[in-house]
């Protein structure tokens, strides 16, 4: 059942995204669920996917013109994605969608690094997780090399011309506004990616349930370790259960044992492995995701909204969300790990453990993508433009 928006005087929109939109593989499922959630409320949605398909251009970059940038910097993260050429490319695919899809009421991208910004002049609206800028102060730690800063120098000017842009975080949202005061930034919350709706009933499943969920890829792999070597303590031992999501057993380097299971990759787009997905979260106790600065906040709010208490980092954006004291779980700071096992105990033994998941439920219940959408449909339609 369609769930239209008949107050917005939006009736197209064109979206350009870094893959195919109608994909659920794309960005952990970010453009099909904006796109879809649009659909869904009667807006015509043209999805362009915006990744580079020149293998000319790419093979051209990575031959002659890398191999200089990485003899100045071994460290830079400069690559095609992040050139001028690359760029260019973009900024021609959207050009051409422009010209195509002439009655659209905006242009929206989902990304902060390329628009239509300069190319039309319809309302241009960006969407983001984080800036290219804020990738190299919070998780590199580093000033951006001179490469870098060309990257970031195209990014801010996507920025500051947009109608708007909409990141994902509270914390972020706040430093973008100081950032660029010209620019007209919007936090709207986050949103569940979630490809069905749970039940309260799954709660009594995991009453009984002696499963601990992680999900993250290799990036995630030190919190990964940090849950196999916490559950090596635990009382329980043998009869807790370890099930990896994003991960194979080849990707650790120690022998991990009859119970822990890793599954690998999921897609949600393909039958078997979203109903494997759905069933591992159903079932799941508690989920557990420690890795330093970062504890992979769309699959943990996912869980979450699937009535699964959590042991995670406390993060600047998780903490910002969810505050400093938690109700649905405990927060792990690079601690002994005893104390991450002595956490885990607490989960399995709580007298109080089905008012702790449907905790867990209650404070993300209200991130859906529909929610998302009407709040951005509200802004834009507010300010007339």
């Amino acid at each position: 059942m369609k769930k239209t928006n008949k107050n917005t005087e939006i009736k197209e929109v064109t979206v350009f995204s870094d893959g195919d939109a109608s994909l659920l593989s794309t960005w952990s499922n970010v453009p099909y669920f904006f796109t879809q959630t649009l659909i869904d409320k009667g807006i015509k949605v043209n999805r362009i996917d915006i990744s580079s398909s020149s293998k000319y251009l790419k093979s051209f970059f990575n031959r002659f013109i890398f191999p200089i940038i990485f003899r100045i910097n071994r460290d830079t993260n400069y690559n095609y994605f992040r050139s001028l050429i690359h760029f260019l490319e973009v900024k021609w695919k959207i050009y051409k969608a422009i010209k195509k899809y002439k009655d659209s009421d905006l242009f929206i991208s989902l990304t902060f690094s390329f628009s239509a910004v300069g190319l039309t002049n319809k309302p241009v609206v960006l969407f983001g997780d984080w800036t290219y800028e804020h990738f190299f102060e919070y998780f590199r730690n580093r000033e951006p090399d001179r490469f870098e800063r060309t990257s970031i120098g195209r990014e801010n000017k996507q920025i500051n011309r947009a109608s708007f842009a909409l990141p994902l975080f509270p914390k972020i949202g706040d430093k973008m506004k100081f950032r660029y005061p010209q620019a007209n930034i919007h936090y709207l919350g986050n949103v569940i990616n979630a490809c069905i709706e749970p039940s309260k009933e799954i709660i009594e499943k995991k009453v009984k349930s002696k499963c601990i969920l992680f999900i993250g890829t290799l990036k995630y792999r030190e919190g990964a370790k940090q849950l196999i070597e916490a559950c090596n303590l635990l009382e329980k031992g043998d009869d807790v259960e370890v099930h990896i999501i994003g991960m194979k057993e080849s990707n650790f380097d120690v022998n991990l044992g009859d119970n822990i299971k890793c599954y690998g990759y999921l897609n949600k787009s393909i039958p078997n492995e979203k109903e494997i997905y759905y069933e591992l979260l159903g079932n799941a106790k508690l989920i557990v995701n420690t890795t330093p600065q970062w504890g992979a906040f769309s699959s943990m709010i996912e869980a979450m909204y699937f009535y699964t208490p959590v042991i995670t980092t406390p993060y600047p954006e998780f903490v910002e969300t969810f505050g400093e004291n938690i109700t649905f779980g405990y927060y792990f700071d690079n601690e002994p790990i005893d104390v991450l096992a002595n956490s885990i105990e607490k989960i399995f033994d709580n007298s109080n453990y089905k008012e702790l998941s449907s905790e867990s439920h209650r404070v993300v219940k209200d991130f859906t993508w529909n929610n998302y959408i009407d709040k951005m449909l509200k802004v834009i339609d507010n300010h007339k433009i």
